[in-house]
């Protein structure tokens, strides 16, 4: 009988300790600006832990600025930026626990280069703790 409360109160703590891996939340930010018709969709990749993609967002709009707040269990994230031109990736960047309460500012500039012929990405990343420049 004490055999099979032991094992019963392992399982219970063996279960909370392998759920308890959270991180702090973070804001990520986006700012596409310059020749934004170039742009077809912007991607957010979430990393877990095991430094592993798991999901992806998709639903980032292309014009004007706005953020997405990390899942708990991500330690990171990476951009895809989809173009006429083919897909641009930036990272990944990871905080683990660094920079809790950070907001990843993603400054994406498109702009043009020799004539129209060549789409040109300035990706500026910059961790803040107010608001990122472009903000209100």
């Amino acid at each position: 009988m004490m055999f099979v409360q032991n094992l019963g109160l392992l399982i219970i703590l063996l279960s909370v300790i392998n759920t308890s891996y959270s991180y702090s939340e973070h804001r990520v930010a986006f700012n596409p600006r310059g020749y934004t018709t170039a742009l077809n969709k912007i991607c957010i990749h979430w990393y877990d832990y095991h430094q592993n993609e798991i999901s992806t967002e998709c639903n980032i709009p292309v014009g004007g600025s706005s953020s997405k707040t990390s899942p708990v269990w991500s330690i990171g994230y990476k951009l895809s930026i989809h173009t006429e031109g083919g897909t641009l990736h930036n990272g990944p960047f990871f905080w683990w626990d660094g920079w809790v309460n950070g907001i990843y500012c993603n400054d994406i500039h498109i702009h043009l280069k020799y004539g129209g012929i060549v789409i040109k990405n300035s990706f500026n990343l910059a961790i803040v703790y107010d608001k990122c420049f472009w903000e209100k």
